[in-house]
């Protein structure tokens, strides 16, 4: 969900030398792409309009040349948001998928004290936008998913720590998913 650590686990993964692409950052891009102004609202606009032109698997199909051209390589993609995407991505590779979690009061917090101009800046807004992403289906990723870390009462460097343990494992072929 927005706010669990997803981005700082990616962010630590990026120093070991990992190519992260951002499901958000394309939702971004296609905002300015269309010439609509930047913000939460325009977000959801055109994940919506792109997932009708697209499909429910839209940002995995809009990411496929780009994760085309890092071939080869392990490829940690920040944001996925429906089982869709998922098995879009598995057409093109082995596909795993971490879930971060916290609560939703952390998750708040981190958004407030992150302060991204597209972040919920009341609680209403909050809990809007996690019914938006639930809608989305982010819901079933998390509980698809092959490994999570709860990120309550850790640090910034032991939630990378501990992405970069599960991912590393998961690279090297032994299929860990604790977290």
């Amino acid at each position: 969900m927005p706010g669990a650590g997803k981005t700082t686990a990616a962010g630590h993964l990026a120093r070991m030398n990992y190519d992260i692409v951002s499901m958000g950052d394309v939702i971004r891009e296609e905002v300015r792409r269309r010439g609509l102004k930047p913000g939460l609202e325009s977000q959801l606009k055109v994940m919506e309009l792109v997932r009708g032109e697209y499909g429910p698997a839209a940002l995995a199909v809009l990411l496929e040349d780009r994760i085309r051209s890092i071939a080869g390589r392990a490829v940690v993609i920040d944001g996925i948001r429906s089982p869709e995407e998922i098995a879009h991505l598995r057409g093109l590779g082995r596909v795993m998928v971490l879930a971060v979690h916290a609560s939703p009061a952390r998750r708040f917090e981190y958004l407030k004290a992150r302060g991204r101009h597209d972040d919920p800046h009341t609680w209403e807004e909050f809990h809007s936008r996690d019914s938006a992403e639930l809608a989305l289906r982010i819901g079933d990723v998390i509980a698809m998913a092959d490994g999570m870390i709860v990120n309550e009462g850790i640090s910034m460097a032991e939630l990378g720590a501990r992405a970069a343990e599960l991912v590393e494992s998961w690279v090297e072929g032994n299929g860990s998913s604790q977290g």
